[in-house]
């Protein structure tokens, strides 16, 4: 299934909406911008599957390789295990995820890493569910998400995106479609 939803996500827009914020990012006393990608794809038939899914895009990512180790994430299939923490709050609402997830080197002239959660719309009922949860107090208003990525050993890198009332309206109108009814 990761495979359907990776050249799902390498075809991009064309099989689904994207919205891209600017976040931050830290890793010991580095700081640097980061980018959250939101995805939400529609169902077409039998053959395609819709998927729901974020992406923190990290860039410069080689500046930090020899602290990080960005190949225990790299592939469909990565095994680097349960080392990611994600939480959302809004006002009135919050939400945690301990998952994990899977990345590859992005070719933006930035050379970012993509840690990426995906879920598939059929098929992975209780994954949807979860990322859903997670996601929704983003659409709600002024909300936050902090994204802890460990890795196998050492420290881990914490990435935060502030979201806005107006950051969250296009947030709902992107993954409403998205989320289980």
């Amino acid at each position: 299934m990761r495979i359907i939803l990776l050249l799902l996500l390498m075809a991009g827009p064309a099989l689904g909406q994207t919205l891209t914020l600017p976040g931050e990012a830290r890793f010991g006393d580095d700081r640097r911008g980061a980018r959250f990608t939101f995805l939400c794809s529609e169902s077409a038939g039998p053959q395609v599957t819709g998927v729901l899914g974020v992406q923190l895009e990290l860039p410069r990512h080689d500046t930090l390789r020899r602290q990080f180790n960005f190949d225990a994430f790299e592939g469909p299939d990565a095994r680097a295990g349960r080392r990611t923490q994600l939480e959302s709050q809004a006002a009135g609402a919050a939400a945690r995820m301990q998952t994990d997830v899977s990345g590859s080197i992005g070719v933006a002239e930035d050379s970012p890493f993509l840690f990426g959660l995906h879920a598939a719309r059929r098929g992975e009922v209780a994954r949807l569910s979860e990322l859903s949860r997670l996601m929704a107090p983003l659409t709600l208003g002024a909300a936050q998400l902090s994204w802890t990525q460990w890795q196998p050993r050492g420290a881990a890198i914490e990435a935060r995106l502030a979201v806005s009332a107006a950051d969250a309206a296009r947030l709902r109108a992107l993954l409403s479609p998205c989320f289980p009814r």
